[in-house]
């Protein structure tokens, strides 16, 4: 495609982000361009040009959708000035220079400060974070992605383009050691991308919210604070410090369910659309868990489209889901919080200081006029049928949705299966029982209980039992969203529960744990279903895998089971079980 020219400053496009790295490249080494921009979904031009001409060999690869995105690789930079023109079509949007030679960047944050500020948040720049979290996590639509650490990730160069862009080593394995949990992760995410791209970054200090109250946000705290004996260290154990202790410590769930209304928070609420529901914009569950989104798959086909997020877990665990009604949970309630899709409150640099803008400032910022504050109008299933709409537009072929449905509870049992060992094997080893919280904390701690207890993945999986147990019904209820006549209803309810009485047998959709004395045990996903009460109190890591897992007492599965939770804790989860069977956590107080 040709980039055309390159545009007059007056002339070229705000909306079309260019980074180089490494910022400051050297003769010989490889160069990434990352071009990214929301203003079309069209597929984007470019063209690097030397002083003798345009450069040939460019690799580039290019991701449509929003943001429209191009990757370019250099293999050997050569020295000299170099110019990379934007365009679509022939009509040039946006121009960038670079320099290659034997100079490395430098630059010195303000005294006390993590790092310098040289530039400020914008759609272009917005753009390019966009892209650069997409292109980190992103894979396959049917392969599975889970990392132990961030870090992980972050020093892998083939996903990270701002891999070791600063030319601090800073990206090298073990250097940075990021294991944020779900909450900590949209802002180390964040924080990454404006240490390296030397943007202002802020977030407030929340409460949790209480019986039918909203989490409120009060001061803040910022990247011109290095705090915890920081200041005088150098850039890398700054940031370090930064990620791992002001931010770790600092924010929780609460933060990311401010009201819907609320302007003093760090996230504002977004529309049900393909812009808003662009790699970086978060999701706030009503009870307490966020995950990140990073790609929307378009249709292939007569197969549906995909939306992806990741979350992270109390032991740093980070994991690629699809979104679906059993992970993306829809609670409107206020008293719960702003449940939803949001995204970053942009934060600006004024006169030594930093800003995070409110609802007022935000609908006058170039760019950011995308509050969406109708949240609380949709009731679950409306609030879905919205979201997948967006997905897949059209109607949804009601076999295939049912199909895909139960493949995703049985990646949820499998997952579920992964942590209940990761559990089992602390309790083989510990000689002291794990202690368990009271009341609502059951959902909401720290310590062993938190890494290792599955309260919230519990509920989590009975409400996707419930969904997939109830599809049929569904589709009763709103057949137009699946294409289907109001005279083949019955038909096509009827085809439906055959097909699930077959997947509930299906060999492909059996699943493994592991028994406490090491050996595995396979259940199908019909008798998962079936043990749907034995999970309302399966959570606590004090009781060994078989009956976490509701086997039979007296049966072969249970044989091998060697530890239990003591009397009292069993006694507290009897009296909580209501809670799981209502299919609704306490709320805070409870």
């Amino acid at each position: 495609m040709d980039a055309g020219g390159c545009p007059a400053p007056a002339t070229a496009s705000a909306d079309v982000g260019v980074v180089v790295t490494p910022f400051a490249p050297r003769p010989g080494e490889p160069i990434r361009v990352l071009v990214s921009s929301f203003d079309d979904e069209r597929e984007l031009a470019l063209r690097v040009e030397s002083a003798s001409g345009p450069l040939d060999g460019l690799q580039v690869v290019a991701r449509r959708g929003a943001p429209s995105t191009l990757i370019a690789t250099i293999d050997a930079a050569v020295a000299g000035e170099h110019r990379v023109v934007v365009g679509r079509e022939g009509t040039g949007l946006a121009c960038a220079s670079f320099t290659v030679g034997d100079a490395r960047a430098s630059s010195r944050a303000p005294r006390g400060a993590v790092w310098p500020i040289e530039r400020e948040w914008s759609a272009a720049e917005e753009a390019l974070y966009s892209a650069w979290i997409r292109e980190m996590f992103r894979a396959p639509s049917g392969r599975e992605l889970s990392y132990a650490r961030l870090d992980q990730v972050t020093s892998d160069p083939d996903r990270n383009l701002l891999h070791g862009a600063l030319g601090l080593g800073e990206d090298e394995p073990g250097v940075l050691g990021l294991r944020p949990d779900c909450a900590d992760l949209p802002y180390f995410l964040r924080a990454y991308w404006s240490w390296k791209r030397r943007l202002p970054f802020a977030f407030h200090i929340c409460s949790r919210g209480g019986p039918e109250i909203a989490p409120r946000c009060l001061g803040s705290r910022s990247s011109l604070e290095a705090r915890h004996s920081s200041a005088r260290a150098r850039e890398l154990p700054r940031v370090e410090t930064f990620l791992r202790q002001t931010i770790a410590w600092g924010v929780h769930s609460g933060n990311g369910r401010t009201a819907v209304s609320d302007s003093h928070g760090d996230f504002y609420p977004v529309a049900l659309d393909r812009r808003g529901l662009r790699p970086g914009t978060i999701y706030a569950d009503p009870y307490g868990h966020i995950l990140v989104l990073v790609e929307l798959i378009e249709p292939r086909g007569d197969e549906p489209g995909e939306l992806f997020a990741i979350d992270g877990q109390p032991d740093g665990t980070i994991t690629r889901k699809r979104f679906w009604e059993g992970t993306f949970l829809w609670d409107p309630t206020p008293s719960r919080g702003g449940t939803g899709f949001k995204r970053f409150r942009p934060v600006v640099y004024r006169d030594g200081e930093v800003e995070v803008l409110g609802n007022d400032a935000l609908a006058r910022a170039p760019g950011h006029g995308d509050l969406w504050t109708e949240h609380e109008a949709l009731d679950s299933e409306a609030f879905h049928e919205r979201v997948l709409a967006v997905i897949t537009p059209g109607p949804r072929e009601p076999l295939r949705a049912q199909r895909r449905a139960a493949l995703a509870l049985h990646e949820a049992l499998r997952t579920r299966a992964e942590f209940v060992e990761r559990g089992a094997a602390v309790s083989r080893l510990r000689a002291q029982t794990i202690a368990m919280p009271r009341g609502f904390r059951v959902f909401e701690t720290t310590g062993p209980w938190e890494t290792f207890a599955t309260p919230g993945r519990d509920m989590r999986l009975l409400i996707a039992i419930d969904l997939v147990q109830r599809f049929a019904a569904r589709v009763r209820r709103n057949p137009e969203a699946y294409g289907v006549a109001r005279g083949r209803v019955d038909a096509v309810v009827s085809e439906l529960e055959g097909q699930l009485e077959g997947q509930l047998e299906d060999p492909a959709l059996s699943f493994r744990y592991t028994r406490s004395d090491g050996s595995a045990w396979t259940l199908t996903l019909g008798e998962a279903l079936a043990r749907a009460p034995a999970l309302e109190v399966g959570y606590n890591p004090n009781d060994c895998p078989e009956l976490r897992w509701g086997a039979p007492e007296g049966s072969e599965e249970a044989s091998t089971c060697t530890f239990r939770a003591p009397e009292s804790q069993r006694a507290r989860m009897e009296k909580y079980r209501g809670w799981f069977r209502e299919r609704r956590p306490p709320a805070r107080g409870d």
